[in-house]
């Protein structure tokens, strides 16, 4: 972790995803955590919360009410959820796998032929939420397989109308 705390929460969440291998997601979590901490400085608002607090500092004076503090939140959360979006298929160094968020984490990841273990080739493989594929075979290589995978979840989102905002 950097020099410049990202907050409990934040943090505790970047490392449940990095102890599930999801290691692009915890980055740029911490990243926009980051960005968000940033932003709250520069406007000069004190959330009361000991995540923006320095142990030399006094408590700071409660600049926003409960309310703005919700609203802030949601604004954050759906503004993580739009650079997400933005940023593609994340790669994972550790592994043969992309991140990829849309309305959802997908995971694309490459197997090897393992019948006994559902995967009757080698290629990529397309994991999405609860409801969508599960190691559904997409394509042998992996720029075929990215956009393919687009497709399916782009179909997926079109049948559930939950890509439509």
């Amino acid at each position: 972790m950097n020099d410049r705390s990202v907050g409990v929460e934040i943090d505790a969440t970047a490392k449940w995803l990095e102890e599930r291998g999801i290691v692009g997601a915890a980055g740029l979590l911490r990243r926009v955590a980051r960005q968000r901490d940033d932003a709250v400085r520069q406007l000069g608002l004190h959330p009361a919360s000991a995540a923006h607090q320095t142990g030399s500092e006094r408590p700071a004076p409660r600049d926003l009410d409960a309310a703005a503090e919700a609203a802030m939140l949601r604004t954050d959360l759906a503004r993580l959820q739009t650079l997400a979006e933005r940023a593609g298929w994340v790669p994972d160094p550790a592994a043969k796998r992309l991140w990829r968020w849309r309305d959802g984490w997908w995971e694309l990841g490459h197997r090897r032929r393992s019948p006994k273990d559902g995967y009757h080739d080698t290629g990529w493989y397309l994991w999405g939420p609860v409801g969508s594929y599960d190691g559904e075979w997409v394509d042998r290589h992996k720029a075929p397989a990215m956009a393919e995978a687009e497709r399916l979840i782009s179909k997926h989102l079109s049948a559930t109308g939950e890509g439509q905002r």
